[in-house]
């Protein structure tokens, strides 16, 4: 019998529950088995394996660098598992139900695209049925159950639904290349007021919205209201005819006539994320969410899948970028 057919998934489970509580009878009651056995268990395998995982201290154990790497591997393993059984009752569900996702329409086209990309290469017999909506009601949807998932533009604030990023874009304005603002690297917020024009209103995001304006005057800036309008082409046109000057995503593709610049001081994004409640009847969603972590992997998912506690503490649309890297 070869040593690798000892190792069995209860052994991994033990290690992790011993690396992660670095005390024996705390992990023993977490795995409500007796301290003796799981003792033993752990003296067995390094005993097999000539290895040495943990140290024996006064108050508990501590990890050997060993240890440190098989406890690493061992949860991956555990994980891998997890998915792999979800995965039968995610096929069922993606070949007898269609996938349910909304979106709103400040999200990116190719946001919505690799999203119903993955689920598709995943379930290839799968259906992806596309809903468009206001952010409020996908929200109130998703909620109710009418919806499996929902891409938009944070923030929101139910708290019985979770979120995931995916993407955070910078937020520069727009204005014209012969603008006198154009000749300078950074735009100061003072030479902002009542020039930046808005296109978002209270009804298609509210949250957003209001956040934005906070944001805005926290720099002292008092932009010019227009009509909400999700057409970059119309907002590009109105700076053409020196109307306003405009925030929009850094990457966005330009008329001729027209440059960006960044706000000093100010590092804006917007992050579209993915929502879902926090027990998903669509059996795909946790299969989803692991295959889009890897397909974003600087968009901070785990942060971002806590539930917000406060419109505030999820900043969401407007966020400061700083503090984006600080927590990734």
């Amino acid at each position: 019998m070869s040593i690798y057919d000892y190792l069995e998934f209860r052994h991994l489970r033990y290690i992790v529950a011993v690396a992660e509580e670095l005390n024996i009878t705390r992990a023993a009651e977490r795995l409500n088995v007796v301290q003796s056995n799981l003792s033993r268990q752990i003296s067995d395998i390094e005993e097999l394996f000539h290895v040495k995982l943990f140290i024996r201290v006064h108050n508990g154990v501590q990890l050997t660098s060993a240890g440190q790497s098989f406890y690493i591997r061992a949860k991956q393993l555990l994980e891998l598992r997890e998915e792999t059984i979800n995965s039968l009752h995610a096929v069922q569900d993606a070949e007898t139900k269609p996938f349910r996702l909304g979106f709103s329409q400040f999200v990116e086209h190719a946001v919505l695209q690799t999203v119903s990309q993955a689920y598709r290469e995943m379930f290839p017999r799968g259906v992806v049925r596309l809903e468009g909506d206001d952010t409020d009601a996908l929200l109130k949807r998703l909620e109710a159950g009418e919806l499996d998932a929902a891409l938009i533009t944070l923030p929101f604030s139910i708290d019985k639904l979770c979120s995931q990023a995916l993407v955070h874009e910078r937020m520069v304005v727009c204005l014209r290349k012969d603008d006198p603002l154009a000749s300078k690297e950074e735009v100061e917020p003072a030479d902002l007021n009542r020039k930046l024009g808005i296109f978002s209103d209270a009804h298609h995001h509210p949250t957003a919205h209001a956040r934005l304006l906070e944001m805005l005057a926290e720099q002292g800036i008092e932009p010019r209201t227009f009509s909400p309008t999700f057409n970059l082409e119309q907002i590009q046109w109105m700076v053409e005819q020196n109307m306003c000057i405009a925030l929009i995503r850094e990457h966005e593709v330009l008329h001729e006539a027209l440059t960006t610049r960044p706000i000093k001081g100010v590092k804006w994004t917007i992050d579209s994320a993915i929502i879902y409640r926090q027990k998903d009847n669509h059996g795909a969603v946790s299969l989803l969410l692991r295959d889009l972590a890897r397909r974003y992997p600087d968009a901070d998912a785990e942060s971002h899948r806590k539930r917000p506690q406060s419109v505030k503490e999820d900043r969401g649309l407007f966020q400061n970028e700083e503090d984006v890297l600080k927590r990734a």
